[in-house]
């Protein structure tokens, strides 16, 4: 049977076949698209592309996946040079090249394949299709050829897939800005080469040159005015006086003090010291580190502007500061600068404010869509000078570091040459506007508050510093208002009080989005920060990022992005809190992918009364709150021990650093048990070692260490041990409960109810710790074991459905949020998952409706249908690509009813039901199967059954 591969053989350059996703660029019917693809059309037409691939998303823009050449003139060393182009954009993450009976796919967000051992352009094809022989034998080919995966996202399901096609670390962005770092680092070894802030700052204008060189804004002309002979920005950069009179010129033309030198810089490149040397080495025509092949590798007029935000990070000198990742930005931008809102902006002349903007990532994306929302209300048309000018003043930043703000006007200048076509800026004069003191300010943010109520903000947006350290009297005057209308602000986290303070800076009905640490959301510190926040500003949106490591590089920094409006909450909000996972294609930075199963939405009382609400979320959502609700009514183990006389519980002792003894006969020369050797078998008792005279600040007491006593870590696998008798000390990672002789058949009830009600304690405490997952992923806390629930009798009495939600939880959804794409639920596929839950969804259906029983699987590539019928009926698989067509289109009818979103379907066609999902086995888990008979049973209800 033919598989869906044929897509690529039916391409013909001048018809576009009928393939979902597929756009033809062949005549004008491609400028009907909406903003969400019209640019990438461009750009593809731009490139010379014959079609792009779209990736549909329910209610958001389509997604490209892929451009595809069909039969194109172009020889292989040429289609080289477009590919090192393409793999600059990086935009797209594949093309397809279709020639005579072959299809060569190429890789744009990997490893650069175009470049050769020796650094020379060479044509090479990730992988190659031969259409005569894979498709018509039905040859199993590999996943990257199947356009119904790349159509529903299920190809970047697979690791492995995602990792072959994709990789942050390889792609062009990534690879300049590490380029860029050695090559300063080299510079830096270079003795009395220049000063670190004028080498970086000539760094940078090296950046911002090459990109008007390569778009042919400036040349050779140019930099022969300065220097007799000079071709390339490169040849003046060797001589000070021609660099400095190149730049005047610049500045002159340009404007925006984009290109002002101060003067001890002029004075410096005047004097013409080591810039020889310095050009030398950023030109590339001596080899340290391998820089050769820098200017050659890179195409600037190709890479997106935004880039330039990204030197920050490197030349930054506040350490502390996070760059926030371009995907990670443009799904914040997206959520809050739809289409009504920025008619609204334009309408009421409101504008965006980034309150801590560092090289302004934020600000450029925003500025980019106030640009694409103009040209989708003026036909496409490209905006003129003064359009995009005014475009650039309704954009507004603050930072305390002057470096920022001045690459962030360099970044939004570049954007808005972007918008400009070469032969308009050629003829432009004082091009820039001058944004600095202007638009985008130098100072503290906390000082500028007052001047900013005055300023028409209508959008918040941005990534505040995440710091317990004020930092400037501003601040701290803020703090101290904060503190005497709240009380005190927790953690002194700065970030808290970046938000509290943004908020009232809102035009009513402006809105906000900014990140936030996972503390505001999970600590207990925070509950009134809170409870205050969802009171009085209409929160829209909580997007959850805490199960995603690495987001921001080298620092593993645990966020959430918070959507609130400047009006009173109505009293039916449902508030979205959105859990997003790590997957193939984050860990790329391709982009996010939410499922429908990490959608919650809750009622806005729900979220005030509830703080455990979204840890719940974040382990399954709906049964696993009803779950640690029940279980939450119980009596706890610490109100059990706090009714026994002469029991002494408590952590072991903690040592202490010099000075901070106090007296410990009692652990002194006593053997001491390593957290580490209590096990889920027991101790391990030749880890057990002599506590020598080492300071101690907090010993305890004898009592916490003789036994009769229950021994537990804190550990999320609760490994425990009773010691009847013997005297043993610990130190604090272990929970000790010591009880009289007397009473140790008491204890030893502690003992059995933690034993035979282990797993649903492990659940329990996952979803309530006050550590796991969040600070650390399998650490318990002290308290988080004594809340355990410990009712007179010992029996959590425990309902199946319970316990499966309960066995999920401890064995998938930890791993998940711990491990992402490694984690067993996206590593192993629906097969290993597929009876048990047919068997719950069954079950649950049969309890209300009678005989519904599950029909054999089918299989797609990446996908599952897996059908239900009341009845005898068997579904006909004998057409079954008709059949996947039809489902398709009953899907397409029932949209409007919400049944289809993220690629989890579900189709009621007379006694059958059909679910459609990917193939990980996080869509087939027996929890899983729960929720989808719940819905399922609320739809055949609306539908009067």
């Amino acid at each position: 049977m033919p598989g869906p591969q044929h897509w690529l053989q039916v391409l013909t350059p001048h018809a576009a076949p009928s393939i979902d996703g597929l756009v033809s660029l062949a005549g004008d019917a491609w400028r009907q698209a909406g903003p969400g693809q019209y640019e990438v059309l461009e750009r593809a037409r731009h490139y010379g592309a014959d079609f792009v691939f779209f990736r549909e998303l329910s209610g958001r823009p389509p997604v490209a996946q892929a451009l595809v050449y069909v039969e194109d003139r172009l020889t292989d060393e040429a289609f080289a040079e477009l590919h090192r182009r393409l793999w600059n954009w990086g935009a797209v993450p594949l093309v397809y090249r279709k020639r005579g009976a072959r299809v060569d796919l190429l890789r744009c967000a990997h490893a650069p394949d175009f470049l050769g051992k020796d650094g020379r352009l060479r044509y090479h094809a990730f992988s190659t299709l031969d259409l005569l022989t894979s498709i018509d034998s039905a040859t199993d080919v590999a996943a990257w050829w199947d356009s119904e995966l790349l159509y529903e996202g299920s190809l970047w399901d697979d690791p492995t897939v995602c990792e072959q096609l994709c990789s942050a670390d390889k792609s062009a962005h990534q690879s300049l800005i590490q380029a860029i770092k050695q090559l300063d680092e080299d510079l830096h070894e270079q003795r009395n080469l220049l000063p670190q802030p004028l080498r970086r700052r000539l760094l940078v204008l090296s950046l911002l040159i090459s990109y008007l060189e390569d778009r042919k804004i400036l040349q050779a002309a140019v930099f022969e005015r300065h220097r007799p002979g000079a071709t390339r920005f490169f040849e003046v950069l060797e001589d000070g006086p021609a660099l400095v009179s190149l730049l005047a010129e610049l500045e002159q033309r340009f404007n925006g003090d984009v290109f002002l030198l101060s003067p001890d810089e002029r004075d410096r490149l005047l004097s013409g010291k080591s810039l020889g040397r310095f050009a030398t080495f950023v030109g590339g025509r001596t080899a340290p580190s391998g820089q050769m092949a820098l200017w050659r590798l890179y195409s600037f007029s190709d890479l997106p502007v935004e880039l330039i935000s990204h030197v920050y990070e490197l030349f930054v000198v506040d350490r502390s500061a996070v760059y926030t990742p371009p995907f990670l930005v443009r799904m914040l931008v997206e959520e809050v600068l739809d289409a009504p809102r920025l008619d609204r902006l334009f309408a009421r002349k409101e504008v965006v404010l980034d309150p801590a903007c560092g090289s302004g990532v934020f600000l450029v994306e925003a500025y980019k869509r106030l640009v694409s929302h103009w040209r989708s209300r003026n036909d496409w048309r490209r905006p003129d000078i003064a359009t995009l000018r005014s475009l650039a003043l309704l954009i507004r930043g603050i930072d305390i570091n002057p470096d920022a703000i001045e690459l962030a006007a360099f970044s939004l200048c570049l954007a808005l040459c972007e918008a400009l076509d070469v032969e308009t800026i050629q003829r432009s004069a004082k091009l820039f506007p001058k944004l600095q003191g202007r638009s985008l300010h130098v100072g503290c943010f906390f000082d500028a508050r007052d001047n900013l109520r005055t300023a028409n903000v209508g959008v918040i947006l941005g990534n505040p510093p995440f710091q317990s350290d004020l930092g400037t009297p501003g601040a701290a005057l803020s703090c101290r208002s904060f503190v005497a209308e709240h009380g005190n602000l927790p953690d002194k986290q700065l970030a808290y009080l970046f938000l509290h303070d943004c908020l009232p800076l809102l035009q009513p009905g402006g809105v906000l989005c900014v990140l936030q640490p996972y503390g505001l959301l999970y600590n207990e510190g925070t509950v009134a920060l809170r409870r205050s926040l969802f009171e009085g500003w209409d929160v829209r949106e909580v997007l959850d990022m805490i199960s995603i490591r690495g987001i921001f590089g080298r620092a593993d920094t645990k966020v959430f992005a918070l959507v609130a409006e400047a009006q009173p909450p109505p009293q039916d909000r449902q508030i979205l809190h959105a859990v997003f996972r790590r997957t193939g294609s984050v860990s790329a930075q391709r982009g996010f992918d939410i499922d429908y199963y990490d959608l919650h939405w809750l009622p806005r009382q729900a979220v005030l009364a509830d703080p455990a609400i979204w840890r719940a979320n974040l382990l399954g959502g709906g049964r696993v709150r009803d779950f640690v609700d029940r279980l939450r009514r119980m009596r706890t183990l610490a109100n059990f021990l706090a009714d026994q006389e002469g029991w002494d519980y408590g952590e072991g002792f903690i040592a202490g650093g010099s000075g901070a003894t106090e007296p410990a006969e009692h652990i002194s020369g006593k053997p001491v048990l390593p957290s580490e050797a209590l096990t889920t078998n027991g101790i391990d008792e030749t880890a057990i070692f002599t506590w020598d005279d080492r300071p101690i600040e907090r010993p305890r007491t004898r009592a916490r260490f003789t036994a009769p006593m229950l021994l537990i870590r804190e550990h999320i696998d609760l490994p425990n041990t009773l010691r009847r008798t013997g005297y043993l000390t610990y130190r604090h990672q272990i929970l000790g409960i010591c009880a009289p002789k007397s009473q140790l058949p008491r204890l030893e009830r502690v003992k059995r109810w933690l034993d035979s009600e282990r797993r649903v304690l492990q659940a329990y405490a996952l979803a309530t710790s006050r550590k796991a997952m969040t600070q650390k992923a399998t650490t318990l806390t002290a308290a988080d074991i004594t809340d355990l629930p410990f009712p007179d009798s010992g029996d959590l009495q425990i309902s199946p459905n319970e316990q499966l939600v309960a066995d999920d939880i401890v064995d998938f959804y930890s791993d998940f949020i711990r491990l992402g794409e490694d984690s067993p639920l996206l590593a192993r596929g629906a097969e290993d998952g597929l009876p048990g839950f047919c068997t719950v969804y069954t079950r649950q259906i049969n309890s209300i409706y009678a005989n519904l029983r599950p029909c054999p699987a089918y299989r797609w590539p990446g996908v599952v249908c897996q059908p239900f019928v009341f009845g005898d009926g068997m579904v006909d698989w004998s057409g079954v690509e008709e059949l996947r067509v039809r489902l398709r289109k009953l899907l397409e009818q029932r949209r409007a009813g919400g049944l289809t979103l993220h690629r989890i379907s579900r189709v009621f066609d007379g006694p059958f039901v059909f679910l459609l999902k990917p193939d990980r086995l996080r869509y087939w888990l027996r929890s899983i199967a729960l929720r989808d008979a719940d819905e399922t049973l609320a739809d055949l209800r609306a539908q009067g059954f």
